[in-house]
């Protein structure tokens, strides 16, 4: 019984030594990744809009410093998870076909919403409308009220 209990400790603590400090590594580097992530949006944020002073173009840059910064925020945290997994033991082979092809479903699913969120970025990166602007957008006229990635709010004339 004291031999199966030692036992026991003795190969929780290799575990700890080896898996455990590599988890704690994983995890550090995880979080002083999402600190450079948000960063880095924020100084996008900044280049983007410096030396203007038109609302807009603050709103505009805001809203693709935060799309930015959620992107990257979810492939660090999916790839830390990863690699966590890894160290529990779990083969990540199976885990990230299943991924794929679940990506795949819901990408074909989603397929109308991922073509708005795309179009809607490019044309707040592009400029192409801003608020204040009017326009003939689907055969509907009007001033734009408010712009973001996935509609166009306008008021009729």
């Amino acid at each position: 019984m004291i031999m199966d209990i030692q036992a026991y400790l003795s190969t929780v603590g290799n575990w700890v030594l080896t898996s455990g400090v590599t988890i704690v590594f994983i995890s550090v580097l995880a979080v002083i990744a999402l600190k450079g992530a948000r960063i880095v949006s924020r100084r996008m944020v900044v280049m983007v809009s410096a030396n203007k002073t038109d609302p807009e173009v603050l709103k505009r840059s805001e809203t693709l410093g935060s799309v930015i910064r959620y992107v990257l925020t979810v492939v660090i945290l999916v790839v830390a998870a990863m690699m966590v997994l890894k160290e529990f033991g779990v083969d990540i082979g199976p885990v990230i076909a299943a991924a794929g092809v679940v990506g795949l479903a819901v990408g074909f699913g989603a397929q109308n919403l991922v073509q708005d969120v795309i179009s809607g970025f490019f044309i707040l990166l592009e400029d192409q409308i801003r608020v204040g602007d009017v326009v003939d957008v689907a055969g509907k006229a009007g001033v734009v009220e408010k712009v973001n990635l996935r509609m166009t709010i306008l008021r009729d004339l």
